[in-house]
């Protein structure tokens, strides 16, 4: 991950407080370890999009009878996640939560262009990771968004499909990376979805005989360049002091490997990669960890035995990286 050191938008006003108060506060600020900016209400200058966004009819059609007109941010939060995620998906999502989860993806999106803003309000930011974490959906169409079936199920117009392990939904990969983007301005929300990603990943590769096409081991760098892009673009808008802090909080949270879904207990072949990868993270020096985390694939291909894929996994994650800040830079 590279850190992009650019200024904060919204931070060239002239403030008028006293020169004691301001010392005071920036003292305060920085006890808190920079955290004030990760988990305060603002979206970085501009206004909450909980009203709006609670009012969208694909979020009154998602939460049925939990949608009131007077909801605070933090109740639509937490409504919006018990639509999407109404229980234990050890046995998959049901036709009413895919749906919701398609409809709130939807709706969240069209709230991001329409303000033009990259963020939602921090209330939000976590149940939404832990939505888009509970979905191995999210896992399929970040690393291969070409798939036929979920091109085209992504279609506005289509609802979730049954399969035998239950309902399935899909979102265009440009939506998908923007909501994600949207999430991040919380680094620990990040940190839940790029784990996810993770143990998705590493499952992948422990099925996986050791006779099989190279090319087909990686395509996973596909989803950790997406986040490697997303990561870069969170960057660009903080300080460096900012963004040292938001890496040290992905990096903990990361290193630790918390389950992120239900019912997907590793196999002894996939645990043994993400503690591979774990180890090789935690391990690192810090002035390291940026060139570890971009290179993630490599370190999972290394663990799974698939060495000889390493190069073409590392070009793919920094093809889909740039191209995600591409993305997202046309917001």
């Amino acid at each position: 991950m590279r850190i992009g050191f650019g200024g904060l938008v919204d931070r060239s006003g002239k403030w008028s407080l006293p020169r004691i108060l301001v010392a005071g506060c920036a003292a305060l600020a920085v006890a808190a370890g920079g955290l004030w900016f990760f988990l305060g209400h603002g979206l970085g200058g501009g206004t909450s999009g909980c009203e709006e966004l609670s009012r969208d009819a694909r979020v009154r059609t998602a939460l049925g009878e939990a949608h009131r007109s007077d909801m605070t941010c933090e109740e639509l939060g937490r409504a919006m996640k018990r639509a999407a995620v109404p229980g234990s998906s050890a046995d998959g999502h049901t036709r009413e939560a895919a749906a919701a989860m398609k409809n709130i993806l939807l709706a969240v999106d069209d709230d991001i262009r329409r303000r033009e803003q990259l963020g939602v309000d921090a209330a939000l930011r976590r149940p939404l990771a832990e939505s888009l974490a509970a979905y191995a959906d999210v896992n399929v169409m970040l690393t291969d968004p070409t798939d036929s079936v979920y091109v085209r199920e992504s279609l506005f117009s289509r609802g979730p499909w049954e399969a035998e392990d239950g309902f399935h939904m899909a979102v265009n990969d440009d939506t998908l990376v923007r909501v994600i983007r949207a999430v991040s301005v919380d680094p620990a929300a990040y940190a839940v979805v790029r784990q996810a990603q993770t143990s998705w990943e590493a499952g992948r590769l422990a099925a996986f005989p050791a006779g099989s096409e190279a090319l087909r081991w990686s395509v996973g760098a596909r989803a950790l360049g997406k986040l490697d892009g997303v990561a870069d673009h969170v960057r660009e808008g903080l300080s460096r002091d900012e963004a040292r802090e938001w890496n040290a909080v992905v990096v903990r949270k990361l290193s630790a490997g918390t389950a992120t879904r239900e019912g997907t207990e590793a196999t002894p072949a996939a645990g043994r990669i993400e503690r591979a990868w774990r180890r090789a993270l935690a391990r690192a020096p810090e002035a390291e960890r940026d060139t570890v985390v971009e290179r993630q694939c490599a370190v999972m291909l290394d663990a799974a035995g698939f060495t000889a894929a390493t190069d073409q996994c590392l070009s793919n994650a920094s093809g889909t990286a740039s191209r995600a800040l591409r993305v997202l830079r046309a917001v």
